[in-house]
């Protein structure tokens, strides 16, 4: 191991490349339990093109906008779907915990 300046930079790069790691894969694993939450869900009506082509539409005379139309309704999420997504957020849970455990020393 080389000492220079006083820094074991063989350790340095260890600590580096594992931290980077375990950080890709919480962020990989949080935008997958995202995308696997969004799974089956609709697009509303009216997104996309032209979403704010009508924006004095709908108001009174005296200010009050008219109401909003509902969304679509409920969304059915996929049984496998809704476990995946549990199943990477519990990644993260899983970290939080295991790096609060490393820091608090009455857990040790």
């Amino acid at each position: 191991m080389t000492v220079f300046l006083g820094v074991d930079w063989g350790a340095f790069v260890v600590v580096f490349l594992v931290a980077l790691a375990a950080t890709a894969v919480i962020v990989t694993s949080f935008a997958l339990g995202i995308r696997a939450f969004a799974a089956g869900a609709e697009e509303p009506a009216g997104a996309g093109a032209g979403a704010g082509a009508g924006a004095g539409a709908g108001a009174g005379s005296d200010g009050a906008t008219a109401a909003v139309a509902a969304g679509p309704g409920p969304v059915s999420r996929p049984a496998g779907a809704t476990a995946a997504g549990l199943a990477c957020f519990a990644v993260g849970v899983a970290a939080v915990l295991y790096g609060l455990w490393m820091i608090v020393p009455q857990f040790h």
